[in-house]
């Protein structure tokens, strides 16, 4: 019988390959009766798991032998194709025609690890599946069915480990004898977040990850912690460091291994939330949100019927609530109603049922709560916030002096050139009536698009100006009560105009008279605008 010997470093098909036998068969018989029946190639491994050693780079680590296949005679051509790839990888097998006639392959742990590594892209210190076939094809008189025998088997390779858990714990002399097991936030997340108490010592997080126990932790020996996010490695546990808890109490931590960070902070010294919510027999079913103001993004604010029971305030944080905001005085129950005062943070698992406000009846609430500050407002009925009410001469309307509380701003002038909204007079729309703070009925606040900047021209003087705008408390500017700027205006001689820089605080006026006929000139890129009625003030800035 004769073989045919190639060598080469080939990419072929397994395609390829099945549409070479078929081609064959137009004018031949199939003799698969026979050939079925001859497969007797085997492939044998030297080792079914195989750790590469880094420190025996040309010690063999592998061995693959297989035996020759079914001999056809001399009427037939045998060709050997021996094949390997990694099972999940995105590179191309490695194929090649086998030339040496012993039917056998080593590598050594160096050749292993760099082929995984390199070629096939694979993970140092991880686990990888290697699938290995030979092929035999036939060529001859008949068309013989390949002989095909496989192998499979794992290795591990070599190097830097990856921040990969199957199971992460914290340990160390400030958890004691027995690790304390922290679960991802979610099934798809690489971070993992606990609230306790810990003792003063020694902490980092062991690690399981196959067969490997590693430990996350610090670089350098007994690292003190921050209250910032601290970089972390992937160690032995056997030589892992440790960061150092400074004093027993109650800690919040967060390990990200994605990141690789972690963050361990003392409960209470550190403010950290996405959102945050209103539960509690007093909120009944779910959670609810307390918006985040549009004027101060330190500052949250909610209106809405509760009923009398028990109110704290969770916080979410990646993906948990696990704190949540109580009465800095835990035993204290009381609203304190109207009147601002401090709160805490607890686990909201075991600290809620013994720290919380009691809210004393059903009925309307507005609360307030100040991060900068660490405060809670609680407002009930009798002491909420009240709407700013203006008296003016309605002449639209015929009625003299006129009340009305004011619940909204329109933003009004040639900034936009008269545009209107359907059914509005010329220069109102609804994108540039301001929004009425939740936390403070006073507030009015615009944030959205770049305002316009169009050019106007003044009816009396003739003067020009541009983004000229001041402030209505309706969608109808004739004799209405309004907020203008300090600008030198008089009604029927001269608008006046005061240019605004982003970032300045400016003093507003008041009333019915000639103010209403003094405007701002915004500056380019304003997109928010806060006015204070209360205190006469407004702000311009790009947020």
């Amino acid at each position: 019988m004769k073989k045919r010997i190639y060598s080469n470093m080939l990419r072929l098909s397994a395609f390829m390959l099945t549409a070479g036998i078929l081609a064959a068969c137009g004018n031949e018989d199939i003799d698969n009766a026979y050939s079925r029946n001859q497969s007797v190639i085997q492939l044998a491994t030297s080792g079914e798991y195989i750790v590469l050693d880094e420190n025996d780079p040309d010690g063999v680590a592998l061995t693959l032998e297989w035996n020759e296949a079914h001999p056809y005679g001399n009427e037939y051509i045998t060709t050997y194709q021996y094949q390997m790839e990694a099972v999940g990888s995105k590179s191309a097998a490695i194929k090649e025609y086998e030339d040496d006639g012993m039917f056998r392959r080593k590598y050594t742990n160096r050749e292993l690890h760099e082929l995984l590594t390199g070629h096939f892209g694979c993970l140092t210190s991880t686990v990888n599946t290697l699938s290995f076939t030979v092929t035999a094809s036939f060529e001859g008189p008949r068309v013989v069915i390949p002989d095909i025998a496989t192998a499979t088997i794992r290795v591990k390779t070599y190097g830097e480990k990856q921040f990969i858990a199957d199971r992460l714990s914290i340990g160390g002399t400030a958890v004691g004898d027995n690790p304390i097991e922290l679960k991802p936030t979610s099934e798809t997340s690489k971070t993992y977040t606990w609230n306790g108490a810990l003792a003063a010592g020694k902490i980092n997080f062991p690690v399981v990850y196959g067969d490997e126990n590693n430990a996350v932790s610090p670089a350098n020996p007994d690292q003190a912690i921050t209250t910032d996010e601290m970089p972390a490695i992937m160690a032995d546990a056997s030589q892992a460091n440790y960061w150092i808890i400074p004093e027993s109490g109650n800690y919040r931590i967060t390990v990200n291994l994605e990141a690789r960070t972690v963050k361990i902070v003392a409960a209470g010294s550190v403010i950290e939330l996405d959102k945050l919510y209103l539960s509690g027999t007093a909120v009944g079913g779910e959670d609810v949100e307390i918006e985040r103001t549009l004027e101060d993004d330190q500052l949250f604010a909610w209106r809405g019927e509760l009923k009398a029971g028990k109110l704290f305030m969770p916080l979410l944080y990646e993906e948990a609530k696990s704190i949540s905001f109580v009465p800095k005085d835990k035993g204290n129950h009381d609203i304190n109603d109207g009147n601002a005062h401090e709160f805490d943070q607890t686990s909201t698992e075991s600290g809620t049922g013994s720290a919380y406000w009691e809210i004393p009846a059903d009925g309307t609430y507005r609360i307030v709560v100040n991060l900068d500050e660490r405060t809670v407002t609680i407002y009930s009925a009798a002491t909420d916030l009240k709407n700013t009410v203006v008296s003016y001469n309605n002449t639209v309307d015929g009625i003299n002096p006129y009340t009305q509380e004011v619940t909204e701003l329109w933003m009004w002038g040639g900034f936009n050139a008269s545009a209107h909204d359907d059914g509005m007079k010329a220069g109102f729309q609804t994108k540039y009536r301001m929004k009425q703070s939740l936390a403070n009925p006073n507030v009015f606040v615009y944030h959205g698009d770049p305002l316009p900047r169009s050019v106007s021209t003044d009816d009396w003087s003739k003067a020009t100006a541009t983004g000229a705008l001041n402030f209505l408390v309706s969608n109808i500017e004739n004799n209405v009560y309004a907020f203008g700027s300090t600008a030198d205006a008089e009604r029927n001689k001269k608008r006046g105009y005061l240019t605004v820089n982003n970032g300045e605080t400016l003093q507003l006026v008041a009333g019915q008279s000639h103010n209403r006929y003094a405007f701002f000139c915004v500056p380019e890129n304003c997109t928010y605008v806060v006015v204070n009625i209360e205190k006469l003030t407004v702000y311009f800035g790009n947020k």
